[in-house]
């Protein structure tokens, strides 16, 4: 993609190694990594949650792409 132009929606830019994504310590299952559709230099990766996830209001979460990992954030799993 050009530098400065919003990522197309149509098909989407996607990433060539999809990233991987831990949910409660659980693998999820990553279902789209890519330019985010009509935004500049925006990334988006969209993971289901696990079945056998334990709920609570601070589940954490972090991506690992190319053996870098993100930092941990929480989100609430009900």
């Amino acid at each position: 993609m050009a530098s400065g132009q919003p990522g197309p929606s149509s098909p989407p830019a996607v990433v060539k190694t999809l990233p991987s994504v831990s949910i409660g310590g659980q693998q999820a299952t990553v279902t789209f990594a890519g330019m985010a559709p009509g935004f500049v230099g925006v990334y988006q990766v969209n993971a289901q949650v696990p079945k056998e996830i334990t709920t609570g209001s601070e589940v954490p979460v972090f991506i690992t792409q190319s053996s870098v990992r993100s930092n941990t954030v929480s989100v609430a799993v009900r």
